[in-house]
């Protein structure tokens, strides 16, 4: 199972570990093999263990998907011991971890592409949760969600160079020096 890979409806199966459910449908959240118990509890079981990572860590990753309520992420760097290391895992950002103020639509302030900068807030034994509360944190390169090519900053507002697009973003700092 892939993360956001459906796995059946809430009448077929309960949620367990690594598993979410929205709108009454139940979705892998992680990378891993599909387990239902004998009470119909769906539960996947990670492939990889998470590396070394601690809560306080900056991240950075490549949005993979974004649904209502999170976003899933591949963390790509860690700033842990100042060294560049690529790692592949999974992370998720939470619709109440992108500002200190109501989100109305997680799709405006993140989109699918978009490398964004955040700080680890909780480990569990399948994911890494994000946070973009902090100052500086947030997207640091987006992409246009009409032509994707690599949109510039002009002021407060995301501007395609390309098609001329318009967009926002729950920006980070710096933005663009990637």
């Amino acid at each position: 199972m892939l993360p956001g890979e459906f796995i059946g409806t809430e009448e077929e199966y309960l949620e367990g570990n690594g598993t979410y459910l929205e709108e009454g449908k139940l979705y892998a959240a992680v990378a891993g093999d599909l387990h239902v118990d004998s009470k119909h509890r769906a539960t996947i079981i990670a492939k990889d263990k998470i590396p070394d990572m601690r809560v306080g860590a900056t991240v950075y990753g490549k949005v993979d998907e974004v649904f209502e309520s999170k976003a899933f992420v591949t963390l790509e760097f860690s700033e842990i011991s100042r060294k560049k290391k690529t790692i592949k895992m999974q992370g998720i950002i939470q619709v109440s971890e992108i500002k200190n103020e109501y989100v109305r639509v997680l799709r405006d302030e993140l989109k699918v592409g978009d490398i964004i900068k955040g700080k680890v807030i909780d480990i569990t034994p399948f994911n890494v949760i994000i946070s973009f509360k902090n100052r500086g944190l947030g997207v640091i390169k987006a992409f246009c969600s009409r032509c994707r090519h690599e949109m510039s900053l002009k002021g407060s507002i995301l501007e395609c160079g390309n098609c001329g697009n318009k967009e926002n973003r729950t920006l980070g700092f710096p933005y663009g020096n990637v």
